[in-house]
């Protein structure tokens, strides 16, 4: 009988989601400063001492404020959803290491087939650093020496299965989204949101080029790409942290 992985009972999900939670509110960062806006201005048409004609003007100002609905503000704001872009896949990238490493440290969850940790080396000094133990820190040697790529998601998934015969159990539309917003982070870093070869190919392993990109074409991202960036991130999460015996 399998013995189940020896994993700090950690909420990674939940932490997760509390991350994203923190992101959400740059979103709303707009609709704030719009609401600070009118309530000064109605502060403002409450003060003696001012004539009727100021009087007016500030009310003409709060009720064009008043006017703008949430969605047009946020179609305004699509550098304000790649940031969050960018800041969702950096979350995922240190949830999954934290994991992927605190799992690595119980020895009894290692997939001891896999011929890559035979090219993992350390050196007499770094024995003598870890008093010629790793047994509490093996992940983070691992983490450390093996170079793991977390923001793509072929490599999530042969990081996974290779070292903790992890498979992936989400369904192509979940890993179509993972893909894409992985791939996207790249652009919009170190593209300045100008797609690229990178980025066709990449998501065509996956049929993962949901808003059919071309070469030089220049990312968008908006409201509705949060939405699914959040939901299939999370799902992710959820997969890979879940108890997933060995076959």
């Amino acid at each position: 009988m399998k013995k189940e992985p020896e994993i700090p009972n950690i909420d990674y999900l939940g932490d997760f989601k509390k991350e994203l939670s923190d992101i959400d509110k740059l979103e709303q960062t707009p609709a704030l400063i719009r609401n600070m806006a009118i309530g000064a201005l109605e502060k403002a048409i409450e003060t003696t001492g001012v004539t009727p004609g100021v009087r007016q003007g500030i009310e003409n100002v709060k009720k064009g404020l008043e006017n703008i609905e949430d969605g047009s503000i946020k179609k305004n704001y699509g550098i304000i959803y790649s940031q969050m872009c960018i800041l969702a896949v950096s979350s995922l990238e240190a949830t999954l290491k934290k994991y992927f490493e605190n799992a690595l440290n119980g020895f009894n969850n290692i997939n001891q087939e896999n011929k890559e940790l035979e090219g993992i080396r350390i050196t007499l000094a770094e024995l003598v650093t870890n008093d010629l133990s790793y047994r509490s820190g093996f992940g983070s040697l691992v983490l450390e020496k093996a170079k793991l790529n977390f923001q793509d998601l072929q490599a999530i998934k042969r990081n996974f299965k290779n070292y903790l015969s992890k498979e992936i159990g989400l369904d192509s539309e979940a890993e179509k989204h993972i893909c894409f917003y992985l791939e996207l982070r790249h652009v919009l870093v170190h593209k300045g949101g100008v797609i690229d070869k990178k980025f066709v190919d990449a998501t065509a392993s996956f049929g993962a080029n949901i808003k059919n990109y071309q070469e030089d074409n220049r990312a968008v991202v908006d409201s509705d790409d949060w939405i699914a960036i959040k939901k299939s991130f999370s799902a992710l999460v959820q997969n890979l942290t879940q108890y997933n015996p060995k076959s």
